[in-house]
């Protein structure tokens, strides 16, 4: 499968049509997970209605407790949704390091890609660092844009640690 889409622009108007893809893809690649950035848990919710009968597990990855003073915390009635329909979402322990503060070069490199392209390598990473999936898994991870996802990689996931090897 080779599908690749390009959006005019980035942002949650692009949710539902990368979803699509993704579930196409997952067909082709048989990832391991679904791993999904989201900041109110809406966009895990969307994954879960969408991805529904694909057998996957979808592992959420909204920001850690200690940036919700910046953020924004997942949405409670939303994250009991999308928990009833199968998604998983990350502990907030261990606290994952930031690739942000601590190699701003390489999220800079990343991000020339597409904003979502950075998130969805550190929410891949993230996923590891709580041990929610294998170093070494196959995922198919997604990102966005501010809101929503606009972005899905196909990706052998590493740690924090690896990620900079």
């Amino acid at each position: 499968m080779n599908n690749t889409i390009y959006f005019k622009n980035g942002g949650k108007q692009n949710t539902k049509e990368t979803l699509l893809v993704v579930k196409e893809a997952i067909k082709t690649y048989k990832p391991e997970a679904v791993v999904i950035g989201t900041l109110s848990g809406q966009s895990a919710l969307e994954a879960a209605k969408i991805l529904k009968n694909t057998n996957v597990r979808i592992l959420a990855v909204p920001f850690q407790m200690n940036h919700w003073d910046k953020w924004g915390a997942p949405k409670k009635e939303i994250v009991i949704e999308a928990k009833s329909l199968g998604v998983e979402f990350i502990t907030n322990e261990p606290v994952v390091k930031s690739l942000d503060r601590n190699k701003p070069e390489i999220t800079a490199a990343w991000r020339v890609v597409s904003r979502g392209f950075k998130v969805g390598i550190q929410c891949a990473s993230m996923a590891v660092d709580t041990g929610m999936i294998e170093e070494g898994s196959t995922v198919i991870s997604l990102g966005g844009t501010k809101q929503g996802v606009d972005t899905a990689i196909v990706v052998h996931t590493y740690g924090y640690e690896k990620i900079l090897e």
